[in-house]
């Protein structure tokens, strides 16, 4: 489902894309930042029970397999969205995870005149937490709510094309048969609650703002191909959606040293839900955040994790990568 809010503001916001998994209690839904999660708050999750809310577009019994399989964390149970009644489950110490699909447009007046002048597009799975519930005089809801992690999901070049006002007038026929979300694919999702699960197992926060490299097994890379999605090739418009080129594999890797492979998302998803076991870098984007990882399919483990202000990959993040295996 697509939302479009509007607010006046005099701020620009492009779109927001991430593959990744950011955890801590969220300030607000238009950047990275993240404060600790505390110990009072893991332990209410700890003993929770998590409610996992299945979209309409994943097949529900495959989805409740494959996250039953890697969640460890608490106990869980499925609800298929069709299903789904806010109010029902607003419950104090209940915990849930559902899609959070919602899209901005910023609106600027200049002259008696309002125009768009960015957007702003959020697809994620959010983790809520209801620390307290109360029922005022009139009988209206009132939760305590916390927002512990995100796994936020890469919108395709059409989908942010189509999020621009005035899009219809324009043409987009070399990306028309384009998914909405670019790696919304079980293989992809198993992956990234493996880390979630894992995380959270840990006590720990996951902040996507800070470089992480794990150099004891980034080595393994020099003997290793590294999988990519071949969507990464594809150039977009910061402040427009719009795909500006497509580049070659080399413009990118040039950089790069070591074996690498680009085939497309959906081979790569289904060499995860194989449990073939390789490595693919995951290029993702939150407003003016880039995020370049590399990601191991079988346990969803991060090796290596940087982000910088930034929005189309480029051989200079490849280089960065290489320097950290070579080191």
């Amino acid at each position: 489902m697509k939302k479009v809010l509007l607010f006046s503001i005099t701020i620009l916001l492009s779109f927001s894309c991430l593959a990744q998994v950011n955890i801590g209690r969220s300030v607000q839904p238009t950047n990275l930042y993240i404060r600790n999660i505390e110990d009072s708050h893991f332990d209410a999750l700890e003993n929770s029970t998590t409610h996992f809310i299945v979209p309409a577009s994943l097949d529900f019994e495959t989805t409740k397999q494959i996250i039953t399989d890697v969640w460890t964390y608490n106990s869980i149970v499925f609800i298929p969205s069709e299903n789904y009644v806010e109010d029902d489950l607003m419950i104090k110490g209940n915990t849930v995870i559902r899609i959070h699909d919602t899209g901005y447009s910023m609106e600027r007046e200049h002259n008696g005149q309002t125009r768009t002048v960015g957007t702003w597009f959020a697809y994620k799975f959010e983790l809520i937490h209801y620390e307290n519930v109360t029922v005022n005089k009139k009988g209206k809801i009132k939760p305590e709510t916390l927002e512990l992690a995100d796994v936020i999901f890469t919108p395709s070049m059409r989908y942010r094309y189509e999020m621009q006002p005035g899009y219809e007038k324009k043409k987009a026929e070399n990306i028309k048969d384009e998914p909405d979300i670019y790696n919304f694919q079980l293989g992809f999702i198993k992956n990234y609650f493996q880390i979630l699960n894992r995380t959270l197992t840990e006590r720990r926060t996951l902040d996507l703002e800070k470089k992480f490299s794990d150099k004891s097994k980034l080595i393994l890379l020099k003997d290793q191909v590294l999988f990519a999605p071949d969507w990464i090739l594809k150039q977009v418009h910061p402040f427009t959606g719009q795909m500006t080129k497509i580049l070659e594999p080399d413009d990118i890797f040039k950089t790069y040293d070591f074996s690498y492979k680009l085939i497309s998302a959906e081979k790569i998803n289904d060499k995860i839900l194989n449990g073939e076991a390789f490595y693919y870098l995951m290029h993702t984007q939150f407003n003016e955040h880039q995020i370049l990882s590399i990601i191991n399919s079988v346990n969803g483990e991060i090796l290596y994790s940087a982000e910088k202000k930034s929005y189309n990959i480029s051989s200079w993040d490849l280089k960065a990568l290489n320097k950290a295996i070579s080191k």
